[in-house]
């Protein structure tokens, strides 16, 4: 049998080192394209553990993420608390970027996301992008919308102002007055009746919370109201309600009973939203 000359032998390595140093590069790439997304699945994972821990009134508190791209390498940090500011520093849990991956946009406000108790919404939408440091092409973003759904996405979403938006969940911002929350009621004012929710009776972890239905000149009205935050001593309140058209058929004016300013918000027999008259309330935003 003839065997290899060692011309041939020589040939046979060379052949295999080049190959090999071809392949070399294209394997590292994959390898960083992995981590980017293993990132990104941790990201996401972390973002729902906040939430699911603030639904589940862990010790009591809401949760949040924040975003540190003044580390090195960038990181984000599961917190305890309200806010960034104001958390419980001992429960911080730390997540470190690979050094191959970074964040190269953070839209959230203050850097910071915080699922509300009771929904899991957020009141500062936004989004990350992350992208490998050798290729900033390649990227990922994750998105929490206003809802508080947390989505990946290829390309970059900066808000949810092309998502379809109706009367049907509205937000009201109720800022500037107290509530007293142990005396007041909030009033649904119809054109024949009057309906008051005690709020000292109508609470959920901290937030006023009711929803049911009221007949109004023999029809159903089926609604809810309640806080997303409740007497924030920098953000106010906000008002969540919820009144389906369908569901739905009389006029319909929203207020507080110790605020002598005016209602919150009004409803028309169709459905539409037009500021109240307070004194301490902003223009009604479709959801």
């Amino acid at each position: 049998m003839k065997g290899f000359t060692l011309t041939e032998l020589i040939v046979v390595i060379a052949l295999a080192v080049l190959l090999g140093g071809l392949a070399l590069p294209a394997l590292r790439i994959a390898q960083k394209n992995s981590e980017l997304q293993a990132t990104v699945e941790s990201l996401v994972s972390v973002l729902r553990l906040a939430q699911n821990r603030t639904l589940g009134s862990e010790g009591a508190s809401q949760y949040g993420v924040f975003f540190d791209t003044a580390a090195s390498p960038d990181q984000y940090i599961l917190f305890k608390g309200a806010t960034y500011a104001t958390r419980n520093v001992a429960a911080d849990e730390p997540h470190v970027l690979p050094q191959s991956v970074e964040m190269s946009t953070v839209t959230i406000p203050g850097s910071a996301v915080v699922f509300a108790r009771v929904t899991g919404a957020v009141l500062n939408a936004g989004g990350v992008t992350l992208r490998l440091v050798a290729d900033p092409a390649k990227e990922e973003s994750v998105y929490v919308s206003t809802s508080g759904s947390i989505q990946k996405t290829s390309a970059f979403v900066a808000s949810d102002q092309n998502r379809q938006k109706d009367s049907r969940h509205v937000h009201a911002d109720y800022a500037g007055r107290t509530i007293a929350t142990e005396t007041e009621s909030v009033r649904l004012v119809f054109l024949s009746t009057t309906y008051d929710i005690p709020i000292a009776s109508n609470m959920k972890d901290g937030q006023i919370f009711w929803e049911g239905d009221i007949l109004v000149d023999g029809a159903t009205q089926t609604l809810q109201v309640q806080t997303h935050r409740l007497n924030d001593p920098a953000l106010g309140t906000q008002f969540s309600i919820v009144r389906d058209k369908s569901k739905n058929t009389k006029a319909l004016n929203i207020e507080i009973s110790g605020d002598g300013t005016g209602d919150i918000v009004r409803y028309d027999v169709q459905g539409q939203t037009t500021k109240g008259s307070s004194l301490y309330v902003s223009l009604p935003l479709w959801q």
